[in-house]
């Protein structure tokens, strides 16, 4: 079943996979996981898929499997392979949950972008331009003036998200900050 627009009550969608390619004649596809929460692509639950953009088409899934690290995904009502072939290199998208439903300590990065870093004693660090996944760690980018720093997402540096006050206190250990650097 497809649909051209979510309905009224459906929350903001979030890239969850990405479409790798149609996976044998019945119009299954393979899909790459990148979510931490593969869990939640069950069978039945609605879905969109489009450019990074966000979702173009909504449908259903009829069936989710796990196969070599990925999801094969079937969609109720397309049973050819010609039907999904324009989804290759597409995305997959679900609804986003509220922050009640996400385990404690687990954010948005949109919810984190724009925030005040600061430091625990309330000084400003800078503001929070984006999360770096790269080398396995996540971390925050944080502009301060023309520079950028970047704070490792562990408790011991990250200390608090405050939402309602847009800031994330963290804890500038010496090196942390490219003007604080210890020279050897």
């Amino acid at each position: 079943m497809t649909s051209p627009t979510p309905t009224a009550d459906e929350r903001g969608w979030l890239i969850v996979g990405r479409v790798s390619k149609p996976h044998g004649v019945h119009g299954d596809l393979l899909v790459e996981i990148i979510t931490d929460f593969p869990e939640r692509l069950t069978d039945g639950i609605r879905f969109g898929v489009g450019p990074a953009e966000g979702p173009e088409s909504f449908h259903e899934a009829h069936r989710v499997r796990y196969h070599q690290g990925r999801w094969l995904l079937s969609v109720t009502g397309l049973r050819t392979r010609d039907a999904v072939e324009d989804w290759r290199g597409g995305y997959l998208f679900l609804p986003e949950q509220s922050l009640d439903e996400l385990p404690e300590g687990y954010y948005y990065e949109h919810h984190l972008v724009g925030l005040e870093c600061v430091d625990e004693q309330g000084a400003s660090l800078g503001t929070i331009t984006g999360l770096d996944d790269s080398g396995g760690q996540i971390r925050l980018v944080v502009r301060r003036g023309r520079r950028e720093f970047m704070v490792p997402w562990v408790p011991d540096l990250v200390r608090m998200v405050d939402l309602d006050r847009a800031t994330v206190t963290v804890r500038p250990i010496p090196g942390l900050l490219d003007d604080d650097a210890v020279e050897v």
